[in-house]
């Protein structure tokens, strides 16, 4: 029970990423508000918190959204009155280059993927400050430090999220917030399903796919990636700040 008592929120908490991780500290005794845009997928991951005798919120977010982040805070701290970690996981993809890309798919994605966790640090930051400090984990990913063809406002948006987390640790650190990001690589979530089917992979096999991109010769599972958020966000990490973890099945690492 690492996390008995604490408060968190997961962003993007209805699937995925976000799911396992908003499940996994439920069952080490938190609480924990979902905020997502689809009530029904976060209501689904509720349900599963209330079979581990967890407690669970949902709140509809659209972190794209600066009103619906500055609520997410509110209603955190007006039903628990202390916030102590964030994880944000939202995200959406982007599949195009420079010269094909919309302005507005542009903004759209670093909107959604980046400037989403300023705003949870600029609203999030200080009430852990006043309950003595907190955790906040950005899921960023191996598209932060490499990528492919036509991924240009995905990769900008986790480049800049791993910048930010650097920034953010150095920043607070003595005022007790601690300020780290993950990196996955291919992992079985609706993002990488969506990728298949735009690449023309329609109901293929996920992990035959995607295999041969990771020396493991598998894709990575949403529970193995909250297996390392939970461990950043206990109290086991403390002297970690600042990181990004790679968590990849070794695709980073084989040229």
């Amino acid at each position: 029970m690492r996390f008995d008592n604490k408060v968190f929120i997961v962003t993007g908490g209805g699937t995925g990423i976000g799911r396992a991780t908003a499940i996994r500290l439920a069952g080490e005794g938190a609480r924990v508000v979902i905020a997502n845009r689809s009530e029904m997928n976060a209501q689904e991951t509720l349900e599963q918190i209330d079979g581990l005798a967890g407690l669970g919120l949902f709140v509809k977010t659209d972190v794209g959204q600066h009103d619906d982040i500055r609520n997410l805070i509110h209603t955190t701290i007006n039903t628990y009155g202390r916030l102590d970690g964030i994880v944000h996981s939202a995200a959406i993809e982007s599949l195009r280059g420079v010269v094909d890309l919309s302005i507005e798919e542009w903004h759209t994605t670093l909107n959604v993927n980046l400037t989403s966790a300023f705003l949870l640090g600029k609203y999030g930051i200080p009430p852990m400050i006043d309950t003595g400090g907190g955790v906040i984990i950005h899921v960023a990913s191996v598209h932060a430090q490499a990528t492919i063809r036509n991924y240009a406002a995905y990769a900008a948006s986790k480049g800049g999220l791993m910048a930010l987390t650097r920034s953010m640790a150095i920043d607070y650190a003595k005022q007790g917030i601690r300020v780290n990001a993950v990196l996955p690589g291919a992992t079985d979530t609706g993002m990488l399903n969506r990728y298949a089917e735009l690449g023309g992979l329609f109901h293929a096999d996920l992990n035959e796919a995607w295999k041969d991109s990771q020396p493991l010769g598998r894709i990575g599972k949403p529970e193995e990636i909250a297996n390392l958020i939970c461990f950043l966000s206990s109290d086991e990490a403390k002297f970690i700040i600042g990181s990004g973890m790679v968590i990849d099945g070794g695709m980073l690492a084989e040229l």
